[in-house]
């Protein structure tokens, strides 16, 4: 079995070694945009924001078939134009592109596909105009008639670290190389070549996308089997906790709620890689949905599009999971690692039971706490990537927060409540208590409510608020506090060192002597009633069994009794008839 676990999963580890081998073979290909392969200048307010700030200047970019040409600059406004005199810096930028594309999508010389200009006469030139100011002007000496570009400034030379002259010049270059790619890629022959480039993308995207669904079924098939198991540790559970107030072995509980916690870690490594399939499907698609429209002048934009928000999202989304998902692996492990040097300092069975529920609801509470503040985090951060200012988010939510605390006290005590419960640890997960009238073994429990499996198999939720004297009877040590009753004529001595032996004898046998701490705390006489003679004798037990010692004791002593001739007290009540009397005088006269 576990050579066949082995070799499952060295080719799930194969198999995603060849998926990322392939995905890198496909990006090696990608063509880098001129975005990319600059050295971006970071912003003083967010990083990825296509409009950044140097020094005294800010740019933007200019952008056409997805490629970023140039960028140009201004000084930073002191005050907002509110007449609109003076376009701002994307107003700007987003005239000069739509200049260019005019040019490129433009139908001077007719057909079916766009021609706006003759490649072989187009000429870039730069003009002077009479305020001294450089102009970059394109025409083709035929049909399309010179036309200015758009004005180079002398922030956009200061910007780029060139003269207004020098970099006039070099934008007339780098223009003109962009219209001539432009004209390339808008002809029959580029679109019939991306059009197999495209059906060939999909048919590779196609076959690593079916190879990922293969391993999806296999993982459900796994999900399944762990389900099945699952029922089976509930039934058990569920018959365990069946019969609360006469039997239950902590010993068992103890299995089942390890067992259970082992399901869990291996049900989240199975959750963990059907979405990490799941991510790799959507990878493939999104890549190829991408590439696709890099293929196509016109479908570029949305290429461009999704190389930015949708794709800082997508990695602010894996590097929050991912950041849950080693959360909770290092809770488990330093739990893990704390409980094992606590039982390393020899403690009893008992105390390093209590640490086992103790750390088994901490892992609970931190793992809730450590997702809630990942999500924050990415919360704030995609708020950041959308250039969306997060200050007055936050402070929204501060004022939305604390409107709401107004009308949510219960949810605060239930919250405060939950935090002294675990700090002062009134219970855990696994152990026995009673909250006014509800008694059962608390199965789950997080800051805000605490839940107990009761008889029956009820699953009662309760608030921690509303928690205010709860009963522990499996906590630290647990006692027996056994009574019976024995007739007036029987032997009292004798009766309690019967009781003395037989729970004597228990704590000398293998399977009772851990569980019976001091098998004799008191005895004695407890009441005189009418049924007979009360005896009473308190047994210490480990917490959790005395349910199952208090079964075995009832049974043994029943039958040492029996032996001894020792009755069990009954109650009996005389009753008087006189005409019964009567006739029962008058017949044993008649018999003389």
């Amino acid at each position: 079995m576990l050579k066949i676990l082995n070799l499952q999963k060295r080719r799930f580890s194969q198999l995603i070694v060849a998926l990322g081998i392939s995905l890198f073979a496909l990006i090696s290909t990608w063509s880098i945009p001129v975005t990319f392969a600059q050295d971006a200048l970071p912003s003083a307010i967010n990083p990825v924001t296509s409009v950044i700030q140097v020094g005294n200047l800010i740019s933007a970019p200019v952008i056409v078939d997805g490629y970023e040409l140039f960028r140009i600059a201004m000084d930073i406004p002191i005050e907002v134009d509110k007449q609109a005199k003076n376009p701002s810096i994307i107003q700007r930028a987003k005239l000069i592109e739509n200049e260019i594309h005019g040019i490129l999508d433009n139908r001077l010389y007719g057909g079916n596909f766009a021609k706006g200009f003759n490649p072989d006469t187009l000429t870039i030139t730069v003009k002077t105009d009479n305020q001294g100011n450089s102009q970059i002007l394109v025409s083709d000496q035929d049909q399309l008639q010179e036309r200015v570009i758009f004005t180079v400034t002398p922030q956009d030379a200061e910007y780029n670290g060139y003269s207004v002259q020098v970099w006039s010049d070099k934008l007339a270059t780098i223009i003109k190389q962009a219209l001539m790619r432009g004209y390339e890629h808008r002809q029959p022959a580029y679109l019939y070549q991306a059009s197999l480039w495209s059906l060939g993308l999909i048919l590779v995207s196609s076959l690593l996308s079916f190879a990922v669904y293969l391993l999806q079924k296999n993982l459900s098939k796994k999900t399944q089997n762990l389900n099945d198991k699952k029922q089976e540790l509930t039934l058990e559970q569920n018959r365990l906790n069946n019969n609360l107030t006469t039997s239950d072995n902590s010993d068992s509980i103890s299995e089942i709620t390890t067992q259970l916690q082992q399901w869990q870690r291996k049900y989240n490594t199975n959750q963990f890689r059907k979405l990490f399939l799941k991510l790799i499907q959507l990878l493939i698609w999104a890549f190829t949905i991408w590439k696709i429209a890099r293929f196509f002048p016109q479908t570029r934009f949305f290429a461009h599009w999704m190389s930015r928000e949708p794709l800082y999202l997508l990695i602010i989304v894996i590097l929050v999971g991912i950041a849950i998902r080693i959360s909770t692996l290092l809770i488990d492990y330093f739990l893990k690692s704390f409980q094992e040097e606590h039982q390393n300092f020899n403690v009893s069975h008992s105390a390093s039971q209590r640490q086992e529920f103790r750390f088994s609801t901490y892992s609970v509470v931190l793992k809730g706490v450590s997702k809630a503040i990942w999500i924050a985090v990415g919360f704030i951060v995609a708020l950041d990537s959308l250039e969306i200012p997060v200050a007055p988010v936050v402070a929204g939510l501060g004022i939305i927060g604390l409107a709401l605390s107004f009308g949510s006290q219960n949810l605060i005590r239930d919250v405060l409540n939950g935090i002294f419960i675990l700090l002062e640890d009134h219970y855990a997960v696994g152990d026995y208590i009673t909250v006014s009238e509800i008694s059962g073994y608390v199965e789950y429990m997080n800051l805000r409510i605490t839940q107990i499996r009761g008889k029956e198999g009820r699953l009662t939720t309760l608030p921690n608020g509303s928690i205010s004297i709860v009963h522990n009877q499996t906590k630290d040590w647990s006692r027996i506090d056994f009574k019976t009753t024995i007739a007036y004529q029987s032997d009292i001595d004798f009766a309690l060192d019967i009781m003395k032996k037989v729970i004597e004898e228990m704590a000398n046998e293998p399977d009772w002597q851990n569980s019976i701490l001091t098998p004799v705390v008191l005895r004695g006489v407890s009441d005189l009633a009418d049924a007979g003679v009360e005896l009473e004798m308190r047994i210490k037990t480990r917490p959790g069994t005395q349910w199952t010692i208090a079964r075995e004791f009832r049974r043994r002593l029943k039958l040492a009794f029996e032996q001894q001739g020792i009755e069990f007290g009954r109650h009996e009540q005389a009753v008087f008839l006189p005409e019964v009397a009567h006739w029962l005088s008058q017949q044993s006269l008649n018999n003389r």
